[in-house]
Order: C-alpha cells, then structure tokens, then sequence
C-alpha cells in the first residue's frame, strides 16, 4: 500500500502567524517551573515565519501544559530521529503519549528505546484548515503544516482508556516561541533543530519489527487498559513536577538499590 499523503487538497502554509506568545507569558511559564528563561525567547514584532537559531526549536505553550521539559532524554530524541518527526509538527497530544510511554518503561523497570516505542505507537495526521492571506491579498483557508502529527497507538494493539485530554483551544498553535537545545559538542548540531518549517511529505512511519524486549511493555499494556483508565495522570504529573520524558528522571526509591 502506498503511504499515506498528509495533505487532503487546497494550498498550505508554513506561516505561523504573529505570535501570541509575548515576554509576561514566557515569564509566567518559567516562574511555574516549565522551563528556564534563559532558554526561551518570543519572536521578534512582526515575525509571521520562524526563524530559529541554529540551537533552537519552535515550540508551542501547549506542548508544555501537556507535559514537554528540557532537555529531553536521549530516548525520546530518538524517538523523534525514527519517525523524523520534529517539535512543531506535534499535537500537544504527542506529549502525553510520550509521557505515558517514557512513564510505564521506567516505573516497571524496562528499558524504553525509540524501537519499542514504535511497536505501540505510530503518527498519525490531523489535518486542519486555517484562514490565511494569499499572495494577493485576498483570505484563503490554507493547510497548516505544523501541529498535525499525533502519536497513536497501533490500532491492533491494546490501549488505555483515553481519558485524558485530547482537546485543545483552536488558537494553541498561536503561542509559538523559540527553546534552546544542547548541541552536540562534536557536530554543533541537535536532531531535533531546522532552519525553517518546511512543507509536509508522506506521514512518516517507522519499522515495527516484533521483539522479546517489548513485549513486556505490550504485556503491561494490556494490563493497564483493562484496569487503569491514565484519567489526569499528565496533569498529576505536571502538579507535581514529575516529568518522565525529561533526561535523568527515575524513580527515586529504586536510587539507593540501583546505585
């Protein structure tokens, strides 16, 4: 079968709009603890199309709410190197979905890898129309291509009851900003830093290659979906600065044993 074309018909856009995301909201979201105001930066007045550094990624305010915190661990970068995915094009959605994963691997002491991520998940595309100006002046409705991608689970697989919030403000995608990454020191580079938002390709899919080390997860799984429906477990997460796609986020009893 041939893969799956994102795009449904009609023009698209990478313009992101005028950001609604100014100074006092980056100061509101690092004195809450999401992120680090060194880190972060609004865009300049006037800016419409990002423009990122060359140790930054766009972000949304949202994707935060949903559970995001720098820096990733190295398991969730790879994740994003699998699908080549990257932040802007995520749904803050994606963000529970890698909680959730990054969350049931290490309190039941298995070990995450981007390969056993893919075995339960897969992205899937929402596309959305929003209204935008043509070159001529005129408002056209256009296809964003940005915050479109979902991580879902394999639809032959088991699944929590999906619970936990799913819907945001249509406007979400308007709060966008710039975050700093850690470039590698070697290459100067980051997997997950572009130069600019660029047009959508095919949905991207990742091999899924039935292994022994991820069955245990899917074993959980089924588990999980029959007994625990994950209703606000992101925002218990986030209430109490538990954040398990962050690097070096463990369960702190098992410290002293694994140490």
């Amino acid at each position: 079968m041939a893969p799956k074309r994102n795009q449904s018909g009609g023009p698209t856009t990478t313009v992101l709009g005028l950001s609604k995301m100014t100074p006092s909201l980056l100061d509101d979201l690092a004195r809450r603890g999401f992120v680090s105001a060194d880190d972060v930066r609004a865009p300049p007045t006037g800016e419409t199309v990002a423009h990122p550094r060359n140790d930054e990624v766009v972000v949304f305010r949202d994707l935060f709410t949903a559970g995001l915190q720098m820096p990733l661990d190295p398991v969730v970068v790879d994740i994003f190197r699998l699908f080549k995915v990257y932040l802007h094009q995520m749904t803050p959605t994606s963000i529970v979905r890698l909680n959730l994963y990054m969350w049931l691997a290490k309190t039941c002491r298995l070990s995450p890898s981007a390969e056993g991520f893919a075995r339960a998940f897969r992205v899937h595309y929402q596309p959305k129309k929003i209204s935008v100006e043509s070159t001529v002046g005129a408002e056209i409705s256009a296809i964003p291509q940005y915050g479109c991608y979902t991580f879902a689970f394999h639809k032959n697989l088991p699944s929590p009851v999906p619970a936990s919030k799913n819907k945001w403000a249509n406007d979400w995608s308007s709060y966008w900003f710039y975050h700093k990454v850690t470039l590698d020191p070697v290459t100067k580079t980051h997997p997950l830093v572009v130069d600019r938002i660029a047009a959508l390709g095919d949905v991207p899919k990742a091999a899924c290659h039935v292994r022994a080390e991820d069955e245990a997860l899917l074993a959980l799984l089924r588990k999980l979906s029959k007994t625990f429906s994950t209703r606000d477990i992101i925002e218990e997460f986030v209430a109490c600065g538990c954040f398990p796609v962050r690097v070096g986020w463990d369960i702190s009893s098992w410290l002293a044993e694994d140490r």
